[in-house]
């Protein structure tokens, strides 16, 4: 049985009506704001030291990270160091920390802070999610070791960041940094270590975009544009009309 007008609507008006919905949810924050072609999910949910309100029933906390690195006499072998939960991952070239008398071993932590408890940021700078410390000392000494290669610190981000900045020796400093959005995550390199943050133009609250009312609009006139037309195909007698009015020409 062929299928009727109403059926053959089905198909492209759910269509139209996932877009809107997909299109709205996307501007008012309920999905990340990542191209969907960029993978086939998006990040998992930020997990804060100190969530936003609106968060913090299902929020998480974040995860800290405690690892040892092989010392040798040519200096740190090369590693690739990340949080369980991903939002930072540290990736240390070989002998990017020097080989120190007696020491075997470097102990790497990661800990995640609450900005707020920290010394405000450069101005018109807001940190986007939480700041990370992030020391390595040697082993067995605990004493500080200093990076002699860069490395490099990357940072996932709940929102906007466009920004690595760093807290050592009592102030802030930008690093030269580079931007992942697709994953929400932001890479900079550094030899000095301290507090990190991904930080983005104080007063956003969410990726600037599209208001939800332009989105609405143009997928409902869309919408409106679309039904006519199909109407008009699925009408019955449409396709015997128009082959009556080619046959009298």
């Amino acid at each position: 049985m062929a299928p009727g007008p109403q059926s053959k609507l089905l198909g492209p008006v759910a269509g139209a009506l996932l877009v809107v919905a997909a299109c709205v949810s996307a501007a008012l924050g309920f999905l990340p704001g990542v191209p969907l072609l960029d993978g086939l999910a998006p990040p998992p949910a930020y997990r804060w030291v100190r969530p936003p309100p609106e968060l913090r029933r299902n929020n998480q906390a974040p995860a800290a990270l405690a690892a040892s690195v092989t010392l040798t006499a040519s200096g740190s072998q090369a590693a690739d160091l990340a949080t369980s939960d991903q939002q930072v991952q540290l990736n240390l070239p070989a002998g990017a920390f020097p080989p120190a008398p007696e020491q075997v071993a470097l102990s790497v932590t990661v800990q995640p802070l609450d900005p707020a408890a920290l010394p405000p940021p450069p101005a018109g700078i807001a940190v986007q999610g939480n700041a990370y410390r992030i020391a390595v000392a040697y082993v067995p000494s605990g004493a500080t070791a200093t990076a002699v290669q860069p490395v490099d610190v990357i940072l996932r981000y709940p929102v906007d960041a466009t920004r690595v900045i760093l807290l050592a020796r009592g102030e802030w400093q930008f690093l030269p940094a580079t931007l992942q959005s697709a994953a929400l995550s932001i890479a900079a390199t550094t030899r000095e270590l301290g507090v990190f943050a991904a930080a983005g133009a104080a007063g956003l609250s969410r990726p600037a975009r599209t208001p939800a009312w332009a989105y609405a609009a143009a997928g409902l006139a869309l919408l409106a544009a679309a039904v006519p037309t199909l109407l008009r195909r699925t009408r019955p007698g449409a396709g015997a009309s128009r082959a009556g009015r080619v046959g009298r020409r």
